[in-house]
């Protein structure tokens, strides 16, 4: 419905506290000014989370997910060249090592082979021992052998009934002047060196689980030039 200025009869707009035409005061309610921010009745205002609602989180930042994929990708392919360092060192070893059919193994190196084994009990005679055989000792498992191309090292057991003072006077009496012996005890070491490349070492302790003797004997030989 239009309204109209009583002192001048102009037309006045609804929400005109002043007559446009003379100034006379119109005698209209002002309009209600809506707050800056706020939003009509009903309405949310933007910006503004409704009550009872979790606000979502925020997406992680694109450059921090990039470092994260960067230094997983580091660490898997630090593994994967560890993985293939190791995978390449055991194919070397491998083409290195040969195994024969007796249970030997020979190792080949920049520095020359090394060769271990097992030490047959078969047959034995003091040449192939390197020392004189104590009467009546039977040979025995176990004895072992390390050979390099300018070293080698020998360990041939013996087992006997008779006791450990016996085959001490035994093998001191064998060995030359250049013996030495050691009593313990459990038994006994002698040592004896043939000459400056090779070594005699008999080890001799009681057995208790046989009650018998057992006597270790240890032949070393050396190529190497030691006269100097």
């Amino acid at each position: 419905m239009a309204n109209f200025c009583s002192k001048c009869g102009v037309e006045l707009s609804p929400d005109t506290r002043f007559c446009q035409g003379c100034g006379a005061p119109t005698g209209l309610p002002a309009a209600t000014a809506t707050p800056a921010g706020s939003a009509p009745s009903g309405q949310v205002p933007v910006g503004q989370v409704p009550a009872g609602m979790v606000p979502a989180a925020a997406a992680p930042s694109t450059g921090a997910l990039k470092l994260v994929l960067i230094i997983v990708g580091v660490i898997v392919g630090l593994g994967l060249l560890s993985a293939i360092a190791v995978m390449f060192g055991i194919w070397r070893i491998s083409r290195s090592v040969h195994v024969d059919p007796s249970g030997g193994v020979t190792i080949s190196t920049p520095a020359g082979r090394i060769s271990t084994g097992h030490t047959s009990a078969a047959h034995l005679s003091e040449t192939e021992v390197g020392a004189p055989i104590y009467p009546g000792a039977i040979a025995q498992e176990g004895g072992f052998k390390l050979g390099a191309d300018n070293d080698s090292m020998a360990t041939y057991v013996f087992k006997t009934s008779d006791s450990v003072p016996q085959v001490l006077a035994f093998y001191r009496d064998k060995f030359g002047p250049k013996t030495s012996v050691i009593e313990t005890p459990q038994g006994g070491i002698v040592t004896a060196a043939k000459n400056d490349n090779e070594g005699i070492m008999v080890t001799i302790g009681h057995d208790d689980s046989e009650d018998k003797t057992s006597i270790a004997i240890t032949h070393t030989t050396s190529k190497k030039d030691r006269s100097n």
